[in-house]
């Protein structure tokens, strides 16, 4: 069984890779966006179908480089999903068979079980089989954004609604202030259900889910060898409540409990009303609990207050939220940037200011965030603030100063 903590800390590795994904789309579509600004041809904004062709080489351009791009970042990605998985499942399983010890059971590492290793590689395959469906369609869907851009940009000229200068220049302010979003399928439950995400949400969501997932089977079977009945559940302040009503849905209903596997602990409720195998319930979507072989009457974990869980459940969504404005701030300054370093020098003054408030704002979300914590006596957490190529921007810019 994994703590709370465990499984946020095995996650944490994607993210640098996800914001590197992220910027290198924002920062190539801000680049060619600036490099038409330097090019503009009145005769071809006049030209419909000059335009369109222009428009179409420059989408193409960016769809092949966003495909490079995958191809080294999938496979980059897809190591760190094999490392998550395999150090998830060594650590709930050595959890597991502390308690199995513990009753005089002997157990063997799990690298010495060769059916705890296939569920691991099962699970971790459909993980994988998630993660490309979703991005597969990366590409295709920055280089529809990218001639929605443009073309909009066309309109707003051709319609004399503002000048070639200024179109582009909205076009750069959207695509610094929201994230690319993708359309990918999945089929949980058997039936395909269709999500729009951003990169991020569905990343983390499937690699969280699947390693949640994987290390659950793996203590259920661990229970099922070794005829093991009372489960734990684990719990964690802050856990959601959904509608309240004592379903899979309302995670502090069923959290910090022990449950019977087979019915046979009669005075402990069965194991199916926390939901397990559900999106909703336990080891569902983004569920940071988890669960293991338990010792009858010897809960390890506090009772949880009703009135207290929900403040902290409440505190924590917010403080997440501020935690990914900051991080969308960061994604915003250095796309700022990179049309600031290619934009004529006409329009440096105007990019210039753009980047300017964009900073701006980033300090005042810090700021705001900063005063949260301490407010409520939140732990910072700076590894989820953290955006690898604004980091290398700062430190640039601060060397810049020194000399």
């Amino acid at each position: 069984m994994l703590t709370p903590e465990e499984i946020d800390a095995l996650i944490e590795p994607m993210q640098p890779l996800i914001d590197d994904l992220n910027t290198f789309i924002l920062k190539d579509i801000v680049s060619r966006l600036m490099a038409r600004l330097k090019h503009e041809d009145p005769f071809k904004l006049s030209q419909s179908d000059i335009w369109q062709l222009e428009v179409l080489k420059e989408a193409n351009a960016h769809y092949e480089a966003v495909k490079s791009k995958l191809a080294k970042w999938t496979g980059k990605a897809d190591r760190e999903i094999a490392a998550i998985f395999e150090d998830a499942g060594i650590t709930a399983w050595d959890a597991d068979r502390a308690i199995y010890e513990a009753q005089g059971t002997k157990t063997l590492p799990i690298n010495k079980l060769p059916r705890m290793v296939q569920i691991m590689q099962d699970t971790m395959q459909r993980t994988y089989g998630t993660f490309h469906n979703l991005t597969r369609t990366t590409a295709h869907s920055s280089q529809q954004r990218f001639i929605r851009l443009l073309d909009e940009a066309h309109m707003k000229v051709v319609t004399g609604a503002t000048s070639y200068q200024e179109a582009v220049r909205q076009a750069v302010d959207e695509l610094c202030k929201t994230q690319l979003t993708i359309t990918y399928g999945d089929a949980p439950s058997g039936q395909y259900v269709y999500h729009k995400d951003t990169i991020e949400v569905a990343t983390l969501r499937a690699v969280r889910t699947g390693t949640a997932q994987a290390c659950g089977n793996i203590s259920l079977q661990g229970m099922i060898d070794n005829e093991h009945d009372v489960i734990q559940v684990s719990g964690h302040m802050g856990a959601r409540y959904g509608d309240g009503g004592h379903n899979p849905g309302n995670h502090f209903w069923w959290q910090a409990k022990q449950y019977s596997r087979t019915g046979k602990t009669k005075e402990l409720p069965n194991f199916d009303v926390c939901g397990y195998g559900t999106g909703e319930g336990l080891c569902g979507w983004n569920c940071r609990h988890s669960f293991g072989p338990g010792i009858l009457g010897r809960n390890p974990y506090e009772k949880f207050d009703t009135e207290e869980n929900q403040k902290a459940y409440d505190l924590s969504q917010k403080q997440r939220a501020m935690e990914r404005k900051i991080r969308r701030d960061k994604e915003n300054v250095v796309g700022r940037d990179t049309a600031l370093r290619n934009c004529p020098a006409s329009e440096r003054e105007k990019y210039q200011a753009d980047y300017d408030r964009a900073v701006s704002l980033l300090r005042k979300h810090m700021k705001a965030y900063n005063d949260f914590c301490k407010a409520n006596n939140l732990k910072k957490q700076y590894d989820r603030l953290e955006n690898a190529k604004y980091t290398r921007l700062m430190r640039t810019q601060s060397h810049a100063t020194a000399r």
